[in-house]
């Protein structure tokens, strides 16, 4: 073998070495790329379930405002009043304590029932909340509130179904997966006395048209304030909205 030869050889060796670092390195970014956009993949599919857990969670809690309205009016979801037939167990009330179609010479009575409990609610129906309003952001308080009989579910006392909604958060109960209770949708309606005209409060108004627009009917001198509240599926989930229900609106 000459010097030729064994020149080539070792050329051709280390071109080959040189080859093969260079698909090592090919194949490494390969599969940094690979993992890269899995992991893109990932996050971005993460961020749509998060998104669409929310607007899952925050139609729950449209759906209960409205579910409680219904409540209120004392009609079931085809829009039938709740006297025109019967109803099943607790569906628009019927023989409960704890109702809505009062006058006022009950109101007190009433409110004294409902402070015979800790929380101030019954079946969905509270007394004007003391101290801090925003309970939900109150652990143990907000358990409290959301233990059985104190809250009102979507439909417990209007015959709504829940599968008719499309919601799942709505159909959540206890059970097997959610031994307590914690997971769905909740209500509480407080009843609220309305400061009559002669208060100082209100005597700046005197002359202003638009106070009779959302002043209640003073034949029953009170509002309702709905609050709800939905948890989704995602870990940390949860909507509360509130709104305002006069008896006026009622007409």
């Amino acid at each position: 073998m000459n010097m030729r030869s064994i020149t080539h050889s070792h050329v051709y060796a280390r071109e080959k070495g040189a080859s093969l670092y260079i698909v090592m390195i090919v194949v490494l970014m390969a599969i940094l790329m690979a993992i890269w956009t899995v992991r893109t993949a990932l996050f971005n599919e993460m961020l749509t379930s998060n998104d669409a857990d929310y607007q899952r969670t925050f139609e729950a809690a449209q759906s209960m405002l409205e579910d409680a309205e219904l409540d209120i009016r004392g009609i079931d979801p085809s829009g039938r009043q709740c006297g025109q037939q019967d109803y099943p167990d607790r569906v628009c009330r019927t023989h409960m304590a704890v109702h809505f179609d009062f006058d006022p010479s009950e109101l007190s009575d009433i409110l004294a029932y409902l402070d015979e409990f800790p929380t101030g609610c019954q079946f969905g129906i509270c007394r004007k909340r003391n101290g801090a309003q925003d309970f939900w952001n109150d652990p143990q308080y907000l358990m409290q509130m959301t233990a059985p009989d104190v809250g009102a579910r979507y439909g417990q006392f209007t015959g709504a179904h829940a599968g008719l909604a499309g919601n799942p958060i709505l159909a959540e109960r206890a059970s097997a997966k959610n031994a307590a209770g914690l997971q769905g949708a909740w209500y509480w309606i407080e009843i609220l006395p309305y400061a009559s005209a002669n208060l100082s409060l209100l005597s700046r108004f005197e002359g202003n048209t638009q106070m009779a627009v959302y002043a209640p009917d003073p034949q029953r001198p009170w509002i309702y304030r709905i609050t709800a509240l939905a948890r989704g599926r995602q870990k940390g989930s949860e909507v509360v909205v509130q709104s305002i229900l006069t008896l006026r609106s009622l007409e």
